[in-house]
């Protein structure tokens, strides 16, 4: 017990609780604007692929079909 105590008391001294909600509230922002635009993110991420690799052209995606 006295081994566990020592350890919350190490940690306590070495990460202050403002620092700790900082960071948590860091945290929660950076993802609830991740959550807001993720369509937004979502679509660039597709115009990007699609300038690495183009789509074939509708003509050739039907011949390929049948």
């Amino acid at each position: 017990m006295s081994t566990t105590l020592t350890l919350l008391q190490t940690a306590a001294d070495a990460i202050s609780l403002g620092q700790v909600l900082r960071t948590a509230t860091g945290l929660a922002l950076l993802g609830g604007l991740g959550l807001f635009f993720r369509p937004l993110l979502v679509g660039i991420g597709r115009a990007a692929v699609l300038t690495v690799r183009p789509r074939p052209p509708k003509a050739q995606r039907l011949a390929e079909r049948h």
